[in-house]
């Protein structure tokens, strides 16, 4: 995680919300109230996204995610988030997480870049249970090559093995990387 990729996001959103401004006078000149609504309709969702990631605990996995938002935007690949955790009960470090998650989401927003590739989404989702806390990422329509190869490239069992561990999920339709974490004992 880099200092540079946190300046570049908010010069980004910075960026995107004189964009933003600048489009609803314009409708507003226009006599277009009922469009200016929808527009910031619109606007509160992309921004409700951000604010999901901006409640989390951990400052490692906070930071990890808003630079891959930017990233991934780059490469027109969409990442969809169910974020259902602050992450308050993690027991593993937030560097290992951040760590983690990072790796796993550079290596699908690089498979999934090119061309060819149609459906360019990553779903994540982070979810809490009673023991433990699941990140799960899913890719839509990733042939099983480039999975296998992925899991080659990433190697995170051994990097995780004393905080948690990682599965891989392999079907005709998608792919799914588990990553599993214990929470604090309350």
């Amino acid at each position: 995680m880099e200092m540079k990729g946190l300046l570049e996001v908010i010069q980004v959103q910075r960026h995107d919300f004189l964009n933003h401004l600048q489009v609803i006078s314009g409708l507003l000149q226009l006599n277009k109230g009922e469009r200016v609504r929808d527009y910031i309709k619109q606007v509160c969702v992309e921004y409700e996204k951000l604010s999901r990631i901006t409640r989390l605990k951990s400052t490692e996995v906070k930071a990890v995610l808003l630079i891959a938002c930017n990233e991934a935007a780059k490469y027109q690949v969409e990442l969809v988030f169910d974020i259902d955790t602050d992450l308050k009960s993690l027991e593993a470090p937030g560097e290992v997480v951040g760590n983690a998650l990072e790796h796993c989401i550079n290596h699908a927003v690089k498979f999934l870049s090119p061309p060819q590739v149609t459906d360019r989404r990553i779903k994540l989702s982070i979810s809490e249970g009673d023991k433990k806390i699941t990140i799960k990422l899913g890719f839509p329509g990733v042939p099983v090559e480039v999975v296998q190869e992925a899991k080659k490239q990433m190697e995170l069992s051994r990097y995780l093995e004393p905080h948690g561990s990682i599965k891989l999920a392999v079907t005709e339709k998608d792919a799914e990387i588990y990553m599993i974490f214990p929470k604090t004992k309350a």
